[in-house]
């Protein structure tokens, strides 16, 4: 069944450099919300001035000074409530990732939880004042185009910002990381089946078998390594999917359900609120409320558990100077403008 595309996409073209180098950062001033939408790139969006509420398929955060959000590629989220809401955003190409940066995933715990799984989520965490500082300075280089830009020294500046949110991320995490070595093969090669058909009816033993494990070898081996069993891992691979289809597309919601293997959808409703604290058809709602005031329609459990903790005080940072705001226009159109 087709369906209308109703998120606002942003791509490459209108966000990064015209460098065409695979990382760019600029900051911006949110002003007044900015409503769900997603994009084909990498967002790490790091606030250093005011407070909002950072929506997405997980839920809603309060964000502040030093709050940080990992959006992987195709992750719908929303800006709302803000106030004086100042974002640094860095923006990575995700080839970037899968082929000269692939070496991270083995060692920075971070990215292998928002990079290894085909529907990753937002990964959160929070940068004590120091460490704000010296991201902002890595960030600062980035966009840096005062003097010419070279791919090794954006990746190199990206590099550090990365470890720096890297050991945040895992001093936050209350959840034991799994060591850095490769998941075990049984459980890697369950992992690939389970996301290549989250919608097939998957049984214990029909893992087992394509894993050439026993079965209950094979949930000692996903709690090991995942924390969860397999099949928690497919309930919890279709939620994300789920939620993800109901603010992406306009699906009816019974055939959601029927495509991620749920036939009855008043089950699927109820697994879905038991997780989203929402009806399906609430959480649709909510997104596109926020939507349609700055894109009128008719115009237009992860593995490693998010991590927010509480804004802190930014008494010691002043508000920068953003380089570009994002207002909404009388005609209900997000509209771009430059700060200088």
């Amino acid at each position: 069944m087709a369906s209308e595309r109703r998120l606002p996409r942003y791509g490459r073209a209108s966000v990064f450099h015209s460098d065409g180098l695979p990382v760019w950062a600029s900051q911006h001033r949110l002003d007044p919300d900015v409503p769900a939408h997603d994009h084909d790139f990498f967002e790490i969006a790091l606030v250093v001035h005011g407070h909002g509420i950072h929506k997405s398929a997980e839920g809603d955060h309060v964000i502040g000074p030093g709050s940080v959000v990992i959006m992987p590629p195709n992750q719908w989220h929303a800006y709302l409530q803000v106030e004086d809401l100042v974002v640094f955003d860095s923006y990575i190409a995700p080839e970037l990732l899968d082929t000269t940066l692939s070496f991270l995933d083995a060692e920075l715990p971070l990215m292998w939880a928002v990079h290894s799984t085909t529907v990753p989520v937002p990964q959160r965490l929070r940068l004590q004042p120091d460490d704000i500082s010296s991201a902002v300075t890595q960030l600062h280089g980035i966009a840096d185009v005062s003097a010419e830009r070279s791919r090794i020294t954006i990746t190199g500046r990206l590099l550090i910002y990365l470890g720096i949110l890297n050991h945040a991320w895992s001093s936050q995490s209350r959840t034991h990381l799994r060591s850095l070595a490769p998941l075990h093969p049984g459980v890697a090669r369950a992992v690939e089946l389970l996301d290549a058909n989250p919608g097939h009816a998957w049984t214990l033993a029909e893992l087992a078998a394509a894993t050439a494990t026993q079965h209950t070898y094979l949930i000692h081996l996903f709690q090991r390594d995942l924390a969860v069993s397999p099949i928690a891992y497919l309930i919890r691979l279709r939620e994300q999917i789920a939620a993800r289809r109901l603010v992406q597309t306009d699906e009816p919601i019974a055939h959601i359900a029927a495509q991620l293997g749920w036939q009855d959808a008043a089950y699927f409703a109820r697994r879905f609120k038991s997780t989203y604290g929402m009806s399906p058809s609430t959480y649709r709602k909510q997104a596109y409320t926020g939507m349609e005031r700055a894109h009128p329609i008719a115009t237009a459990k992860p593995r490693f558990p998010s991590r927010e903790a509480h804004p802190q005080d930014a008494s010691h940072c002043p508000p920068p100077s953003p380089a570009t705001t994002y207002t909404n226009t009388a005609a209900g159109q997000t509209e771009k403008r430059d700060l200088h």
